[in-house]
């Protein structure tokens, strides 16, 4: 009996013995690619693909090179340099291929399935199995769980969903992937007479396999103003685009195998969802491996530990191939093998408040109704204790853990999640693409973690979230999240982790949350609008609320308060007809970090805009101010300072950079100080409702120590007197101008007319697109968040990292540049798409200095997003020598 073929996984899979890997998702010397999909897909030395997948990835990806591509015909043997390769048909989708190979000295076969399915698809090949030594197989979908029906049965119930929703009025919105599923719908609306309208994507691949399909419907490219009637067919990614909300009669449908999972209509967030798969179900995974009759089993994606320990237990020595597997006793003394339960329904989620608040989100997430949502909300904040409970559930509701950060990042939730389930990082990365959802990912990963739930309240995750800002290392907060989420049911662990992450995504920014608060306690939304402004804590005011207090709503130390906003005006003369008043209060527009400080005589802290604490980054600042004869919440901003020099925000980011608290106090040449512009409250009283001038005489009365210093007010009476302050200010070095009126009061958290500002546009740069990421919120289905490059000309136009942006585009021009660089990724990793630069942006940005962030050597600050340049090519993008010298530096 001849050895059995290696195999191995050094980061994914490999053939050592013939040098191949196989479906790999980066570039290397030789490789299989089995079929077109943008994960199995990357460029190699050399590739053996089937001849459609080489078609279809000359048409999405741009392959050019006949040389290295080598196309082998399905179902011959084609010997090759000891070996002898055969394709056959996959069944996944069109084009799919599974790799058969013979070792020709001693007969020793494998076979690789690539992606696959045994039912005879619509738009696909029937798969073939041939008989091999070695199996290696993925198992999307391995355990018992996924059986799906019959494909008539589920091409019937999306015919008849098409056919309703034609009858009500309604457009019906079918989602599948641009490549495999799309066809496989085409083809199953080709009897039903009913005229299809295409995205642009699924236009493409169905015109480069339209002659292998036979019959389609009648179907053309998506035209909105001609939808009415005809069913869309749209890639998953835009299913909740601008282009389909503006129908507002659209019904979508979400067409994959994770239907069979719990809660999946609510995880896709579609009005119908249909378990038509391009995958195996468990029976056919069963049947794969009887069929074949291996004699050891490799497994790859999706369930693999418990698919491997079922197929022991009935005799087959297999294996999950991307992790090690923990060896258990002989396959007769085996224990039964365990399976993840079937997640409990929502008024089964265990005890606590905790559970009780996830419950209420769970279902406010399924409504789209605003007063529906309210009123769930409501009832859940109704039922709360109100002294610790109620605040916690309000905050929480409103995305809010806290006032200090849980230094969580993602990457940390991930090793939590994987190491309370099991799964590995190729498994986690399948789920966590098939979700593009944080909460949704760890809902499916949880369940298949072996879990204990036990009561929890909403307190317990309260203090769970002082541990973690605690804790004095990432190993100690993996635990501290693993141990929480180990109590939790994979329901109220997933909306842990959207809690964690701001991730909520049910439609409960803190405005829905207000009226929830009054809706449960029966006072006016504005009256609990305004206390949560004043008192910057929602919680609070919703205790407030409850005991019909909230006109005792007052700042208070150390619960920071949403800072004043100032709007952008253009010119002096827009400034001075605005404000309308016979005196224009001016201040400098500093370049600096916007603070506000908080002194008692018991303690001092600083907090951002963003209402984090940053004291212990500026002890100079916390001592001067602990020196402050007054109690006080001041307005003002930090700026950075060497040999009486002001600096920039880039050099007061080296400040921001120290983490360590002995790091705080190494000598350094950049000095901060504050810079003091306004007083919130004072000895006890607030100062929000007092105007300007009375608020500015209070701020006169206090005797600054060293360290603070009371920003200059200049009073002017004209436009012109305007533009020449400004002129003035550039002259020191400072952004700007900010123009207030002398009676306005302090509006925390509002972008009034009454403070405006004057910072004229700086230069733009001329980038191209290098990376493009997965954006988050409500744009996690677009590929929003965008890294941009110059041009080295003295590297030969070697294109170098500046900077990276996601703001300034329209939700029409995201979802344009999605499909664009979903077309042209040229690899990808996590989330982050590396793609053909193509795309020239002007971004505008407030500065632009030496940083060793980027291979550029250069960082921008606040980077913008001006426009998209069609009219300009890579070639024509600006250079980092200009780059350096609008940021005065020279090489």
């Amino acid at each position: 009996m001849p050895s059995l073929i290696q195999v191995t996984h050094p980061n994914g899979i490999y053939l050592p013995e013939a040098d191949l890997w196989l479906d790999p998702h980066f570039g290397g010397k030789r490789a299989f690619i089995s079929h077109a999909h943008s994960d199995h897909v990357a460029r190699h030395e050399m590739t053996f693909c089937s001849e459609v997948t080489r078609d279809l990835m000359k048409t999405r990806y741009g392959y050019k090179s006949e040389g290295e591509m080598r196309v082998l015909p399905m179902r011959e043997v084609v010997e090759w340099e000891g070996w002898e390769l055969r394709l056959l048909p996959a069944g996944h989708i069109i084009g799919s291929a599974m790799l058969h190979l013979t070792r020709k000295a001693d007969g020793a076969t494998l076979l690789y399935t690539g992606d696959y399915k045994l039912r005879q698809g619509l738009s696909s090949e029937k798969c073939e199995l041939l008989q091999a030594d070695t199996l290696i197989m993925e198992c999307t979908f391995g355990l018992p769980q996924f059986t799906f029906p019959p494909t008539a049965q589920v091409v019937a119930q999306v015919l008849k969903f098409v056919q309703e929703t034609l009858e009500d009025g309604g457009i019906p919105v079918l989602l599948g992937y641009s490549l495999g599923k799309a066809q496989e719908i085409l083809c199953a609306l080709a009897e039903a007479g009913h005229p299809v309208m295409v995205h642009k994507s699924i236009w493409d691949m169905t015109r480069a396999v339209a002659p292998l399909l036979g019959r389609l419907p009648e179907y053309q490219l998506f035209d909105a103003a001609h939808a009415a009637g005809h069913v869309l067919l749209f890639p998953p990614s835009n299913g909740r685009s601008i282009a389909i909300k503006k129908l507002k009669v659209c019904r979508t449908a979400m067409l994959t195998g994770w239907a069979l999972q719990p809660g999946a209509k609510f995880r896709y967030q579609v009005d119908e969802i249909f378990p038509l798969s391009d995958h195996a179900d468990y029976p056919e995974l069963i049947e794969t491996v009887e069929e074949v009759k291996p004699r050891r089993v490799w497994l790859v994606h999706g369930y693999t530990r418990e698919f491997a320990a079922d197929l022991r237990l009935r005799g087959f020595e297999a294996w999950t191939l991307d992790r090690a597997d923990q060896l258990e006793l002989t396959l007769q003394n085996a224990a039964p093998v365990s399976r993840p339960a079937v997640e409990r329904e929502a008024d089964d989620w265990g005890e606590g408040s905790f559970a009780q608040w996830a419950e209420a989100c769970a279902q406010t997430a399924e409504v789209a109704s605003r007063l529906k949502k309210v009123e769930l909300l409501a009832a859940m904040l109704r039922s709360l204790p109100v002294a610790d409970e109620l605040p916690l559930a309000a905050r929480f509701s409103s995305g809010s853990t806290g006032d200090t950060p849980l230094n969580t990042g993602w990457s940390l939730i991930k090793r939590a999640l994987i190491e309370i389930s099991g799964v590995n990082e190729a498994e986690y990365r399948v789920i966590s693409r098939s979700q593009a959802d944080l909460g949704r990912t760890a809902f499916l990963v949880l369940q298949r973690a072996a879990l204990s739930p036990t009561p929890c309240s909403l307190s317990d995750v309260a203090a769970l979230f002082d541990q973690l800002s605690k804790a004095g290392g990432q190993m100690e907060r993996v635990t501290l999240i693993k141990t929480r989420l180990r109590n939790l049911t994979a329901a109220a662990g997933s909306w842990l982790v959207r809690l964690m992450t701001s991730e909520l995504r049910m439609g409960s920014k803190e405005g829905l949350i207000e009226e929830a608060v009054a809706a449960a306690f029966e006072v006016t939304a504005d009256a609990v609008r305004e206390a949560a402004m004043l008192c910057g804590d929602i919680g609070y005011a919703a205790a407030l609320a409850s005991v019909h207090r909230l006109h005792e709503a007052t700042p208070r130390p150390f619960v920071p308060i949403k800072v004043m906003l100032a709007s952008p005006e253009e010119t002096s003369q827009d400034i001075w007809e605005r404000l309308n008043t016979s005196e224009v209060w001016l201040e400098d527009k500093y370049d600096g970090i916007r603070a506000q400080m908080h002194r008692t005589a018991e303690r001092v802290e600083i907090f951002t805009r963003d209402l984090k604490p940053v004291g212990n980054q500026f002890p100079e600042i916390m001592r001067a101010a602990a020196a402050l004869p007054d109690d006080v919440i001041l307005d003002g901003e930090i700026i950075a300072h060497a040999e009486d020099k002001k600096l920039s925000f880039f050099d007061l980011q080296k400040r921001l950079g120290r983490r360590d608290q002995a790091d705080l106090f190494l000598p350094s040449d950049v000095t901060v100080k504050y810079v003091v512009f306004d007083v919130l409250w004072k000895n006890g009283a607030s100062l929000l409702e007092k105007p300007l001038e009375a608020r500015r005489a209070e701020l006169e009365g206090i005797a600054l120590p060293v360290g603070l210093s009371l920003i200059e007010v200049m009073k002017v009476r004209s436009a012109e007197e305007i533009e020449t302050s400004f002129h003035a200010a550039r002259r020191r070095g400072n952004e700007g101008l900010i123009a207030k009126d002398a009676l306005s009061t302090y509006s925390p958290g509002r972008r009034g007319r009454s403070w405006l500002k004057l910072k004229k546009a700086f230069a733009t740069l001329d980038v191209v697109v290098v990376k493009a990421e997965q954006g988050h919120g409500k744009r996690s289905h677009v590929l929003s968040d965008y890294t941009f490059a110059v041009r080295d000309e003295e590297a030969g136009n070697a294109l170098r990292v500046i900077g990276k942006a996601y703001s300034g585009l329209t939700d029409a021009e995201i979802e344009e540049l999605t499909e664009h660089f979903t077309q042209t990724t040229v690899s990808q990793r996590g989330s982050v798409r590396t793609v053909t630069p193509e795309i020239v942006l002007e971004i505008a940005f407030d500065s632009v200095q030496a940083s060793n962030r980027h291979d550029s050597g250069l960082a921008m600050r606040f980077p913008r997003i001006k426009a998209i340049r069609r009219d300009k090519t890579p070639a024509e993008i600006d250079t980092l020598t200009y780059a350096r010298k609008l940021a005065g530096v020279t090489t």
